[in-house]
């Protein structure tokens, strides 16, 4: 298994010859990353057709039937990904049976003027997509399409609303109008002007496995052994792992540990000097525990500030998630090492049951469905509450409101800014042309969508599609990416979610006990310490940061209340200055609307004022 790095633009005309796109020439136009080539191959395969690749791109070129693509396949797995394209080639037939990691695929036939475009479950590696008069753009990059100079950089404020929502903008929007991202699981097919999307792969919920207990925890035990091991990199020595010292990454580690003994398995770890936020204590009781090669570093407030102009330039669109940073210097720290292939644990929450949300949910549901007096009770408490703008008031007020709300709006309510502030926030303009609940129709059509039991895997489902898939997905890969580091994720694989689905949803949350099944599965894999712990992850003091006079919040401030920010028209700035003192005092914790909004402003002043590309 290798970690191919590269990127594609693939144009397809109706017309016998492509624009000329000489811009894509000038690597300056390409992502950045440590070690990036700077050999641009352009390729001409059949009339009509034109392919720019950079990197580890596989290409299939002769004829006027071809392809290209990047995949990562799991150890041992033979090459699924260049049968398909052989298939694809000889057949005029696309199928992604045998495939099991990372791949996205771009195919042509000149002869038809037909496209088929694909990107595995999680869309580990993303396909942009635009028509632009009779041509056909689908690139791994969306400053690929923007470079071509075909498309002017206008941008989608109906997709940033839903960034103002989510942090992210979930696929198949796009930052820029007229730009289309292909939604994990899916593909594309049909030519310039006349194109369908339709998905290939969907995780299901029968939960319809039986016996005991013991029976099923000691099964999923083996398949976790089995898919982890399966995407051990074989005969590769710059490998490695995150190891965060939750269970997810540590499960992952001790079972590495052991399917590659007598080597040792390198781990990379990171902590900060704030408390509440450095679990260092637990990567180290892992790798005590797993005998593995352990190194380290702590991220302090000027890493993030160095960090963070990178991870605008990296994302190609808004991406709000400040766990980002710590995930950049995480991986950069295995590229000092010579690692380039790392093994991540995303996933574990949303197919075992470990998302905080999820017990959350239990309690607001219990809520949602006591007798009406009870519920009565609450809402008196909180209207006595209305004026008294304290943490603990507030976090009343909102237990009461988002306990009266059924799912998946209760469930969305933990990602609400913009909705919740839509008329105090959002400037006129802006209202104008979205509705309070855009954000809010979107996950509610993935909800209905689910082929689930339970609301319990309603919600594990929605998570797998936007928190997995648009949100750590993205940013893992493209933060790894800067330091030239490739990611796999076994608990991603479409095997172990299947049989995960066939599992009772009291299998993964059993009253308040999250992961409830994994526990037990575990027992000779992870120290009862790291069972037990409270979920992490790669959390950042953000919040911290932008409480405490220091260099972060000074950088926030100088660039949230600048004229250039004030006066791009999407926000009335009373009410983010609003929202500033509110958390400087303590009364409620905007750090990640915060957040949003400057890595908003930074990105505009990237790719928008700069018309990057």
């Amino acid at each position: 298994m290798s970690g191919p790095l590269g990127e594609f633009l693939v144009c397809v005309s109706m017309a016998s010859a492509t624009p000329a796109l000489d811009r894509l020439r000038d690597p300056a136009r390409w992502p950045s990353w440590q070690g990036a080539p700077s050999d641009i191959r352009f390729s001409a395969p059949a009339p009509g057709v034109s392919v720019w690749t950079r990197g580890e791109v596989r290409e299939s070129l002769e004829g006027s039937r071809g392809g290209i693509g990047l995949a990562i396949e799991p150890g041992g797995a033979g090459d699924p990904a260049g049968a398909a394209l052989q298939r694809w080639r000889g057949e005029a037939r696309w199928s992604n049976a045998g495939l099991r990691g990372r791949y996205a695929y771009v195919l042509w036939d000149a002869d038809a003027r037909r496209v088929h475009a694909c990107v595995d479950p999680f869309r580990t590696y993303p396909i942009y997509h635009a028509t632009v008069g009779d041509c056909l753009l689908v690139a791994s990059d969306l400053r690929l399409i923007l470079a071509t100079g075909l498309l002017e950089a206008r941008v989608s404020v109906g997709a940033l609303y839903h960034y103002l929502n989510f942090s992210y903008i979930p696929a198949p929007y796009c930052a820029i109008e007229g730009v289309a991202k292909l939604p994990a699981g899916h593909a594309l097919e049909g030519r310039p002007g006349a194109t369908r999307v339709f998905k290939h792969w969907d995780a299901v919920y029968p939960a319809d496995l039986r016996g005991s207990d013991e029976e099923r925890a000691a099964e999923l035990r083996q398949r976790m052994i089995e898919a982890v091991s399966g995407f051990r990199p074989a005969g590769e020595t710059s490998w490695g792992t995150f190891l965060s010292g939750g269970t997810d990454s540590s499960s992952i580690a001790s079972i590495l540990s052991r399917s590659a003994a007598p080597q040792k398995v390198t781990s990379f770890s990171i902590g900060f000097a704030e408390e509440g936020y450095d679990e260092l204590g637990y990567s180290r009781l892992a790798a005590q525990c797993f005998g593995l090669d352990a190194r380290e570093r702590k991220v302090g407030e000027a890493d993030a500030l160095e960090a963070i102009p990178r991870l605008v330039e990296a994302f190609d669109e808004p991406f709000g998630n400040s766990s980002a940073i710590p995930t950049y210097y995480c991986a950069d720290l295995a590229a000092q090492h010579g690692v380039r292939l790392l093994v991540a644990g995303d996933g574990g929450d949303e197919i075992y049951g470990g998302n905080e949300r999820y017990r959350k949910d239990q309690i607001f549901e219990w809520f949602h469905r006591a007798p009406g007096i009870v519920r009565g009770a609450g809402r008196v408490v909180a209207g006595a509450l209305k004026g008294v703008d304290t943490r603990l008031a507030n976090r009343i007020k909102n237990f009461v409101y988002r306990g009266s709300l059924p799912n998946p709006d209760r469930f969305y309510s933990d990602d609400s800014f913009a909705s919740d502030h839509f008329d105090a926030l959002l400037s006129d303009g802006f209202r104008a042309q979205v509705g309070r609940e855009d954000s809010l129709d979107v996950q509610r059509e993935i909800y209905r969508a689910a082929q689930a039991d339970c609301n319990l895997h309603r919600l594990m489902y929605l998570d797998l599609k936007m928190t997995i898939a648009d949100n750590d997905v993205v940013k893992v890969v493209r933060s790894s990416r800067l330091s030239g580091t490739q990611v796999v994720f076994p608990y991603l694989d479409p095997t172990l979610i299947e049989f995960t689905g066939r599992l009772p949803g009291s299998d993964k949350v059993r009253g308040l006990e999250k992961r409830y099944l994994f526990k037990r599965a575990t027992e000779d894999i992870l120290p009862v310490e790291i069972r037990q712990k409270k979920k992490q992850g790669f959390g950042l003091p953000v919040s911290v940061w932008m409480r405490r006079p220091g260099p972060f919040r000074d950088m926030v401030h100088d660039i949230l209340f600048s004229p250039r920010a004030t006066g791009r028209g999407y926000f009335q700035p009373g009410h983010v200055e609003h929202l500033m003192k509110r958390h400087e005092r303590g009364a409620w914790d905007h750090a990640s609307e915060l957040y949003i909004l400057l890595m908003l402003e930074l990105w505009h002043r990237h790719y928008i004022d700069g018309q990057h590309g």
